[in-house]
């Protein structure tokens, strides 16, 4: 996959892929013109080994069909991808980024740059990174998007489905030979944990921040409230609705327990709450059926399938760095840090007030963690 794309005339090809500079192409494209051939554009994309596009540019790859743990399908299998940076010759400085709960790979864009800037974890002069949206955010296959297996129709999925498919687009799309990292926070990092279970040999490093391998009954019971609250929902009805629900006390459940009261409190003054209320009570991006599909994926979530936390950490040669918040009332941050005890991995315990939103009080410090985690070979 190239991570530049250039143009000349009415053609579009591909720059820095695999290695390949744009002065490269632009000499192969002069030779070709010169000589009287009057290729078409289709034949200079041949050059490329994936469709290009420019710096985290949203794509979509297409699977086919996606065969789930459960032995259920998704049909018409999509998985929605960005690069970032340049992969290199040998097709291992990747760092995969999944999303977040009620996330899409657009809001993890200012985690990549060439800079040190804000809340960016991945070089990308140094990496190759990939931002993967997982099922069910409305760009990858959704209930809210399929056209075979629409609403209530769609498969349940969990967390290990969402890597499998992400693997998928690495090998059969972009032809990524070894992953350096998978980083990720909230629902992001329980898909680390999963990507460590399922690929050890194919993963170097990971980063789980505010992730767990396994969702304890408080983070289940944190999920059931907003999936019981959508469903009560009048606008909701039983999944089948054309026009979206207004959902205001699953957005208030959501936000109260996302982060810390002090936090919360310091949003807005006591004069203010009428117009805070209003915001948090407001529509949100996602669609209710979607936002049901991932909180099911998290209320199922676990890696250790039967094993303690202590035996399969142990097993895995790949090496972690653990992240968690001390405050955090998503993610119960023990299944985490037991993990880490395990292995004896780093492990750092934000004290912020924002909690689960750790990067909103404590960038820097994770930051500068994650950075010099990912640069051990």
């Amino acid at each position: 996959m190239c991570a530049k794309t250039y143009r000349e005339g009415s053609h579009f090809f591909c720059g820095d892929v695999a290695g390949i500079s744009q002065s490269i192409y632009l000499s192969m494209y002069s030779q070709i013109m010169k000589s009287g051939w009057m290729l078409p554009a289709i034949l200079m994309l041949a050059l490329c080994p994936a469709l290009c596009a420019e710096d985290g540019q949203q794509q979509i790859a297409e699977l086919g069909s996606c065969k789930l743990a459960s032995g259920e399908v998704i049909l018409d299998c999509k998985v929605g991808y960005r690069t970032f940076g340049t992969l290199n010759a040998d097709r291992n400085n990747v760092v995969v980024v999944p999303t977040w709960l009620n996330g899409r790979s657009q809001d993890l864009i200012p985690l990549f740059g060439s800079r040190p800037a804000g809340q960016r974890l991945v070089d990308t002069t140094k990496f190759f990174g990939v931002a993967f949206d997982a099922f069910g955010d409305g760009v990858s296959s959704s209930p809210s998007n399929s056209r075979q297996q629409s609403g209530p129709a769609f498969p349940v999925f969990t967390m290990e489905d969402m890597a499998r498919a992400q693997y998928r687009v690495l090998t059969e799309i972009l032809k990524v030979k070894h992953v350096h990292a998978v980083l990720g926070l909230s629902m992001g990092g329980h898909q680390t944990f999963a990507w460590s279970v399922l690929y050890p040999e194919f993963i170097t490093l990971a980063v789980p921040i505010v992730g767990s391998p396994q969702a304890t009954n408080f983070d289940q019971l944190s999920k059931q409230i907003v999936i019981d609250a959508i469903k009560s929902d009048p606008g909701y009805q039983d999944g089948h609705y054309t026009k979206q629900p207004a959902l205001k006390l699953a957005n208030e459940i959501g936000v109260q327990m996302l982060t810390t009261p002090a936090y919360r409190n310091s949003e807005a003054s006591r004069s203010e709450y009428e117009a805070w209320l209003a915001k948090i009570e407001a529509p949100q991006r996602q669609d209710a059926n979607d936002r049901i599909w991932q909180a099911k994926a998290i209320i199922g979530h676990d890696v250790l399938h039967g094993k303690s936390i202590e035996e399969l950490a142990r097993s895995l040669p790949v090496k972690f760095l653990v992240i968690v918040a001390a405050e955090d009332r998503m993610v119960t941050p023990a299944p985490a840090l037991a993990w880490a005890n395990a292995t004896g991995a780093e492990t750092y315990i934000s004290k912020g007030e924002c909690a689960h939103l750790i990067l909103s009080c404590d960038a820097l410090a994770v930051r500068e963690r994650v950075e010099r985690f990912l640069s051990q070979p």
